[in-house]
């Protein structure tokens, strides 16, 4: 009889699919994705295999690294995740076409008593070459702010022109959306500033015959609204500014069954340490955003919890490193802060969505 080594010794790697295009153009308004698919590598002739896809730059050790769910042989990409890894994490250049190498690692999914004995049976198929024109989008977005009369709690502050309290998040999938999340009054009233524009009074949108404009009135509910929670979706040019591109829309959102926590902080090394909470402070507007203003990060690790128990609590996406400007996290890894990271921020959070965002103050 064969020896396991021996049949896994017999190895033959995957072979990429060659799809329709090997050139593919990301724009901000990109929807889709990029399908890879490839051939089973071979152990043996019963043996099966796991697979990772890898994208890589020529010249340079960069790789991002796609899991594949075991007994899958294809992927599909998002447009706009691929789009901000490949120029946070390969450093491509916006707007430029440039060559990445696309491989596919496989391992034998079995079991030799010690999982790091299989690394030795790994297998990569031949590169398959792409050439990518991806848009410049760095994981540090253009942020805007709504002002005004949104809640009506008491002690609430209204139309007070440094009030950056209430962020709309950017979406990690869409480059040109953003989203609030919150309670809003029948006849609530406000506009849209851009992060420079807060305490200026310069620069904010409102409403003129129904869109978007730098000289437009108060941006209201449409008539007949009930007050309630909305999931606010603002849309715009991720570069320089441009009211004609602009859009503002109000969906109902459903809060039946979300907690509303009373208090949430940041537990870890990189705060105080992993007894003591560093609270943030719940917004005097929305109860389900929390902001935490010039709180000090060092390097070490963190997460974000509620009511000072484990029971529920918050952590980055794996495949990301802080800070991850922008995303949404349910549960998730530590954060870890590196040396270089380590400083003040203004931190962002919201219960009902898990929306954050780290805005560092000393760059």
């Amino acid at each position: 009889m064969e020896s396991f080594d021996a049949v896994l010794s017999t190895k033959v790697p995957a072979t990429l699919d060659k799809p329709a295009s090997t050139a593919v153009t990301i724009m901000p308004e990109s929807t889709g994705t990029l399908d890879l698919s490839w051939s089973a590598a071979k152990y043996g002739d019963k043996i099966p295999a796991t697979y990772t896809l890898v994208i890589s730059r020529r010249g340079s050790e960069k790789r991002i690294e796609f899991p594949v769910a075991t007994g899958a042989r294809q992927v599909s990409l998002p447009l706009q995740e691929l789009n901000k890894r490949l120029v946070t994490e390969l450093e491509m250049e916006g707007d430029k076409p440039g060559k990445v190498a696309v491989t596919v690692e496989a391992l034998p999914l079995a079991d030799k008593g010690n999982p790091a004995a299989l690394k030795s049976y790994k297998t990569s198929s031949a590169p398959l070459e792409l050439t990518v024109t991806p848009f410049f989008a760095t994981s540090r977005p253009n942020l805007y702010f709504l002002v005004g009369d949104l809640s009506g709690r008491d002690g609430a502050p209204a139309w007070k022109e440094k009030n950056n309290d209430h962020l709309l998040f950017a979406d990690d999938n869409n480059a040109l959306a953003y989203h609030y999340y919150g309670y809003l009054k029948a006849d609530a009233a406000f506009k849209i500033f851009p992060e420079a524009s807060i305490g200026a009074w310069k620069n904010i949108l409102g409403l003129k015959d129904g869109k978007l404009d730098m000289s437009g009135d108060d941006i209201k509910l449409p008539a007949g609204s009930a007050a309630g929670y909305y999931h606010v979706t603002f849309t715009v040019n991720r570069g320089k500014l441009d009211p004609t591109k602009a859009t503002i829309t109000f969906e109902p959102y459903d809060v039946s069954g979300k907690e509303t926590y009373d208090k949430i902080g940041i537990i870890g090394t990189a705060g105080i340490d992993w007894d003591h909470d560093l609270f943030l402070e719940q917004s005097k507007t929305e109860p389900h955003l929390w902001i935490g203003r010039g709180i000090v990060l060092k390097e070490g690790e963190f997460k974000l919890r509620a009511n000072a128990a484990w029971s529920t609590n918050w952590g980055g996406q794996e495949k990301d490193q802080f800070p991850t400007d922008f995303g949404i996290v349910e549960g998730g890894e530590n954060w870890k802060v590196t040396a270089k990271e380590a400083g003040t921020y203004d931190v962002y959070f919201n219960d009902l969505t898990s929306n954050y965002f780290f805005n560092k103050l000393d760059k």
